[in-house]
């Protein structure tokens, strides 16, 4: 109960943020390019997950593109059921999204689905301890952890400087990030 009460607090105070990091900057999305590390830097042909980005997200887009062009597959969630795991759906630049749970952006249903090697996750705030805040629906968590029992996964949280916290409350269930990028940097999680 206090973990909760503590992630609602912290929650509120990291959407503040990244509201004002946006208003700021909101093409921060086009750095992401510049920080994201090489050696995560996909191969031809491998899956990754991304995601459309909602209200004051940081957009992932830009760098979507710049795999998109370099030949990586991209995949973007959907929305199953409550307490499902998300599934990843094919997505071209070029193909337009329908809407989806939780105002959402997805690709249709006739779509394939694809399993991701490396997932970009939308977070509301973040430690460099690896945990991660999001929405509280913990469709992350359960998605990040079947994956992880399919193969190998490399998980990064997508950000804005300004969404990292002290120290983010975590509970057992709570999938911990390999890496997060920002608009200045990137920060490997040490295990």
């Amino acid at each position: 109960m206090l973990t909760a009460w503590r992630k609602t607090n912290a929650r509120r105070a990291a959407r503040a943020a990244r509201a004002a990091a946006h208003a700021a900057d909101p093409q921060a999305g086009r750095k992401l390019a510049e920080h994201f590390p090489d050696k995560l830097w996909p191969k031809v042909r491998q899956v990754v997950a991304g995601y459309a980005a909602i209200g004051d997200e940081i957009d992932p887009l830009p760098l979507l593109e710049t795999f998109a062009l370099e030949q990586a597959r991209i995949a973007l969630p959907c929305v199953v059921g409550k307490d499902q795991p998300l599934i990843f759906r094919s997505w071209t630049l070029d193909q337009l999204l329908e809407p989806g749970a939780f105002g959402t952006r997805e690709p249709a249903a006739n779509h394939p689905e694809m399993i991701p090697s490396l997932v970009l996750v939308p977070l509301v705030g973040f430690d460099l301890k690896g945990r991660r805040l999001g929405y509280g629906g913990g469709f992350y968590d359960r998605t990040l952890e079947a994956l992880k029992a399919q193969g190998p996964l490399t998980v990064v949280g997508l950000a804005y400087e300004a969404q990292r916290l002290n120290k983010v409350p975590a509970e057992r269930h709570d999938v911990r990030l390999d890496w997060v990028v920002t608009e200045q940097g990137a920060y490997e999680i040490q295990a």
